[in-house]
């Protein structure tokens, strides 16, 4: 029951830093409650059953971190060893590797980088205690309501149809330890847009304003998390009938008439989240627990005035916990320098369903065989999904431009690369009118905070900028990576800086730029599957049952390609098999007292040879593999497939058979 995954992944962060924590695993208890009631009411031709449901569904999530967290980690602004990990010292040395060598040494010598706790919010006494247990309660409530009739036309047709109501109440804490944001705090200073799916903020508008600071307010206990959903409505439509054609042509095509058979149906069914769905994405915000850190920039930090660095785990008297004030106090303030997520859900977020249709064709082959052809299809709307409107995608850089400047600096790291001259090589700066390279304003702001980028001076910091191997990496002609190199700029809090004393909008690059991620689940996801179904069933016969079923299907999800393009229809890999043969027969052969052989053989005999039988069971499948991020150039699809064929080997840890090329 954690946090939900969202499709968007985490930025993605280097840390060589140890922790060191002790704690007790969560655990869980979610009861259920249900009451439900139906009658049937037949008459005549009629068979009519109403009823209905109330489910009552409660969760708790508790968990207890029992000893501090301690970091160990070198600090290269404050540690007075950091000049010992230099090129002269260790002569050869990547930057890599003496960043490694600070780190054991970190590691060996035991020094500290931070500690932290956290504080839980007691239910009962409602207040905060050091390493207490957090405890998050809720629940969801189900009212449910139906009719259906099935209605016996004539002898041979038989029709069924039926609604029901399913009215699933918005999720409701329990007590008053959580805390959620409001849709205009994780719009944050961008604003709200006009509401609609994609456009619930001012996204892809850099320097809007006219929004608020993020803060986080308390979930108290029987608020809902989101508005109700009512047009809740499942009908149901089913038709079955036996055409019972006793001659001529029709009589050739349907076969023996007690099995010629046409189905077809229609429903709507309402799905129901799990309750880790919800106390997953409410206790992401603070509230419930808050960390007290200590590290080399806290407002408590880990050396004050009048001590020296480092700290050392040796040390214990000097690994005391920031001071906090028991009483909970709500707003709760995000965290700096995009310390806080914001997790939530799209007011308007709507109760996903599955609408589901079929048809069949039943006739017979023999007096012991049928063959059936089916046709399922079922379209999944209002899905449930999580967007991180935080994330940095292609859209993002085209407003402000810097989609553009990104091409400029690739063409310029091409001009410097081919320039010969060595001072040129690697680096991605302009270096002046002449030079086939261009000004690059917004690398500047971010980089250096300069205005000036007509000037070739101003393109300072060698290898740690325009010639940092990292940023010329995204470049390369053969994978550009204009969303990495965006992130490299805006994920640094000191290039950040830069940009706004640069004159740069805090949003040039995310709409709510003072939080990390902005975890948003909305229902704005869909999904389709379509079977073709071919079923051959022998009944037992002379000692023979069988069922060869061969499927078709495909199947597919919602992609997200933006703000600006919405949601696509995309093609699911791993999901259900594209072709499928499945088979089940059982034989009992025919020898043996009392069968078709040897039915009065001596009992010896019939002890060996007779009572015997086979069964089997098979499954042959075709399924879509996804390679990942390739693109086919110079070949088509069937040459990729042509260059891998299944090895003679087994992995000895799956089983399988290996893939060579």
């Amino acid at each position: 029951m954690g946090s939900p995954p969202g499709p968007w992944p985490e930025r993605p962060t280097r840390c060589k830093s140890v922790a060191i924590a002790r704690g007790v695993p969560s655990w869980r208890s979610v009861p259920t409650y249900e009451i439900s009631n139906s009658l049937t009411w037949q008459r005549g031709t009629h068979s009519l059953n109403l009823g209905g449901s109330y489910l009552l569904s409660r969760g708790w999530a508790n968990s207890q971190q029992m000893v501090p967290a301690i970091s160990l980690r070198f600090s290269t602004q404050y540690d007075p060893a950091a000049g010992m990990f230099s090129s002269a010292n260790f002569p050869g040395a990547s930057t890599g590797q003496l960043a490694d060598a600070r780190e054991l040494y970190s590691l060996l010598t035991g020094r500290i980088g931070s500690i932290s706790a956290p504080i839980a919010l007691d239910p009962d006494t409602n207040q905060y205690s050091l390493l207490g247990p957090i405890s998050r309660a809720g629940g969801i409530s189900v009212v449910s309501g139906f009719a259906q009739d099935t209605w016996r036309m004539t002898p041979t047709l038989t029709l069924t149809g039926g609604l029901r109501w399913d009215l699933q109440l918005p999720f409701t804490p329990s007590n008053d330890i959580m805390s959620r944001v409001t849709l205009e705090d994780m719009c944050g200073m961008s604003g709200l847009g006009d509401g609609g799916t994609y456009s619930k903020c001012n996204f892809l508008s850099p320097g809007a304003t006219g929004g608020v600071v993020p803060e986080f307010k308390q979930l108290t206990s029987d608020t809902q998390g989101y508005k109700t959903d009512w047009n809740n409505f499942a009908p149901t439509i089913g038709i079955a009938w036996r055409p019972n054609v006793q001659e001529g042509w029709l009589r050739t095509l349907l076969g023996d008439p007690e099995q010629a058979t046409f189905r077809g149906g229609y429903s709507v069914a309402y799905e129901r989240q799990g309750l880790s769905t919800f106390i997953g994405a409410f206790d992401g915000n603070p509230g419930s627990a808050i960390t007290l850190t200590r590290d080399a920039t806290s407002a408590f930090p880990l050396v004050p005035d009048g001590e020296a660095w480092p700290v050392l785990l040796s040390q214990s008297h000097r690994l005391a916990l920031p001071p906090f004030d028991p009483n909970p106090s709500f707003p709760i303030a995000i965290q700096p320098n995009r310390g806080s997520d914001l997790e939530g859900f799209a007011p308007d977020v709507k109760i996903g369903s599955a609408h589901t249709w079929n048809v069949s064709w039943q006739r017979s082959i023999t007096r012991d065989m049928a063959l059936e052809l089916r046709y399922v299809g079922t379209y999944g709307r209002d899905q449930w999904s999580t967007l991180n409107y935080n994330a940095i995608r292609g859209e993002n850089l085209l407003p402000n431009g810097f989609m553009d400047e990104f091409r400029n600096a690739m063409a310029n790291l091409a001009a410097n690369n081919a320039s010969g001259v060595t001072a040129r090589r690697g680096s991605f700066a302009y270096f002046g009118s002449g030079t086939g390279t261009v000004p690059l304003p917004i690398y500047l702001a971010y980089f250096s905070g300069s205005t000036d980028a007509g000037n070739p001076a101003a393109y300072t910091g060698g290898t740690s900028t325009w010639a940092s191997s990292t940023f010329a990496a995204r470049m390369s002609p053969a994978n550009p990576s204009p969303v990495t190199s965006a992130d490299d700029l805006d994920g640094n809090t000191t290039r950040r800086a830069n940009a706004i004393r640069a004159g740069l909008p805090a949003n040039f690059f995310v709409p709510n730029p003072l939080v990390d991620d902005v975890n948003v689940t909305d229902s704005g996801a869909y999904s389709d599957y379509n079977a073709l179904q071919i079923e051959l069933r022998r009944r037992l016969s002379r000692g023979l049952s069988a069922n060869i079923n061969y499927q078709y299907a495909i199947e597919g999800g919602s992609a997200f390609d933006g703000f600006s393009f919405g949601r696509r229809m995309a093609t699911t890999t791993g999901g259900a098999p594209l072709h499928a043969i499945k088979s089940q027969w059982d034989w009992t052969l025919p020898v043996g007292r009392g069968q078709r052989f040897g039915s009065d053989m001596h009992p010896v005999l019939d002890a060996i040879f007779g009572g015997w039988s086979m069964n089997a069971v098979s499954r042959t499948q075709q399924r879509l593999v996804n390679f990942g991020n390739v693109q086919l150039v110079g070949m088509t699809k069937d040459d990729l497939q042509g260059l891998y064929k299944i090895d003679d080997r087994t992995n000895p840890t799956t089983g399988l058979q290996a893939v060579a090329k």
